[in-house]
C-alpha cells in the first residue's frame, strides 16, 4: 500500500549531525568570548590610560596655572577653577571604577553567548546586563565631566590672562 509521505522528509537528524552542531556551536561560542575579551580589553585599556592621563594632567596644569601665573588671591573666576578640578577627580574616580565594572560585565557577556550559542536560547542575542549599562553610562560620564573640565579651566585661564594684561 503507497504512503502519501515523501521518502526522507520528517527524517531523523543523525546523531553526527548534532554533533556536528554542536562542535560548530562550541566554535562560535569560542570565537565570539575571545573576540569580546581582547576587544574589550584592548579598548578599555586604551580609553582609561588616556583619560587617567589627560585628567591628571589638565589637573595639574591647572594647579601650576594658580601658584605660577595667577595667583589664587589675585585670580577671578575661581568657581570655573574649583568646578574644573572636582570635574577632573570626579572623571578621574569614574575611570578607576570602570575596570572592575567592565571585568564584570564581560563576565556576564560570556555567560549570555554560552546560552546563546551553547543553549540556543534566542533570548539571550544582544542582551545587556546591569554592568554594561553601567559601564556605558560611566564611560560617557566620564568623557563629559572631562570635557567639562577642560572647558572650565580653559575658560578660567583666559579671563585671568586677559586679567592680568588689563
Amino acid at each position: 500500500m503507497p504512503s502519501n509521505r515523501v521518502i526522507g522528509m520528517n527524517k531523523p537528524k543523525s546523531d553526527q549531525q548534532e554533533k556536528d552542531k554542536d562542535q560548530r556551536r562550541r566554535e562560535l561560542y569560542d570565537e565570539h568570548k575571545n573576540q569580546a575579551w581582547n576587544d574589550v580589553q584592548s579598548s578599555t585599556k586604551s580609553f582609561e590610560q588616556s583619560l587617567l592621563a589627560v585628567s591628571s594632567g589638565a589637573l595639574g596644569v591647572s594647579l601650576a596655572f594658580v601658584k605660577d601665573i595667577v595667583p589664587l588671591k589675585q585670580a577671578i573666576c575661581l568657581n570655573l577653577l574649583f568646578a574644573s578640578w572636582v570635574c577632573f577627580a570626579a572623571c578621574i574616580i569614574l575611570t578607576v571604577f570602570s575596570s572592575p565594572l567592565s571585568i564584570a560585565a564581560q563576565r556576564k557577556y560570556v555567560g549570555y553567548i554560552w546560552k546563546f550559542y551553547m543553549e540556543g536560547r534566542q533570548e539571550y542575542f544582544d542582551k545587556r546586563s546591569w554592568y554594561s549599562r553601567a559601564l556605558t553610562i560611566s564611560t560617557w560620564l566620564a568623557a563629559l565631566l572631562f570635557l567639562v573640565g577642560l572647558t572650565c579651566t580653559v575658560v578660567f585661564c583666559i579671563k585671568n590672562v586677559i586679567g592680568v594684561r588689563v
